[in-house]
């Protein structure tokens, strides 16, 4: 239904969705598949709402997307992808409403959320990719506010980070990807007029 755009009908689903993930937590506790199935729905939830341009309810549930999340062990990649994206997307947000403070904050926080996965799983190109977004989403806004130098220092780590990924034949979808955000990254960290960090 979401895909097809029926946004309203899509979040009714999900809403249902989510009442019923949460009769299961209150019978089984906070298992980790419920918490996981529970902050995914939070975040598709949010998604709707801000397709449907409700800013504030979609920060409402990506946030509770992130509290049960947070309550998991960082130990599966497909949780620590959607915690961190649930993160960037409050911070988003926060840059559309004009507070530059907020969404860096939420960036860094996904940024951090990242750095910890990739010390753990340095061989899974997508990690190094997704630190490398999260690096130029923070450094954006860095310049946003003129935090010129850091902001800089963020471009340019973001680079190496992708300088660094070595490619499987496997992992040819990921090549797209890559090549778009180094060329995004070059420019960014050349040019001095400011970027939407929503762009990366």
């Amino acid at each position: 239904a979401f895909r097809a755009q029926n946004v309203e009908s899509a979040k009714s689903r999900l809403s249902l969705c989510t009442e019923d993930i949460r009769d299961q937590i209150e019978r089984m506790g906070n298992t980790s598949e419920l918490c996981s199935q529970l902050g995914a729905v939070l975040g598709m939830l949010g998604d709707c709402c801000r397709a449907m341009g409700d800013a504030d309810a979609a920060v409402a549930y990506f946030a509770d997307s992130v509290e049960f999340l947070m309550k998991l062990p960082m130990d599966d990649l497909e949780i620590i992808h959607t915690l961190s994206v649930s993160l960037n997307k409050i911070g988003d947000l926060k840059y559309y409403g004009g507070d530059l403070q907020a969404a860096r904050s939420y960036y860094v926080r996904s940024l951090n959320v990242r750095r910890d996965a990739v010390k753990r799983h340095s061989n899974v190109p997508s990690q190094v990719l997704d630190v490398a977004v999260s690096l130029a989403k923070v450094a954006d806004v860095d310049r946003s506010i003129g935090n010129e130098d850091v902001a800089v220092d963020g471009f340019q780590e973001a680079i190496k980070r992708l300088e660094s990924l070595t490619l499987k034949p496997e992992e040819a979808g990921l090549e797209q990807r890559v090549r778009f955000l180094f060329q995004l990254l070059v420019v960014s960290s050349l040019d001095y007029e400011n970027l939407d960090p929503t762009l990366f």
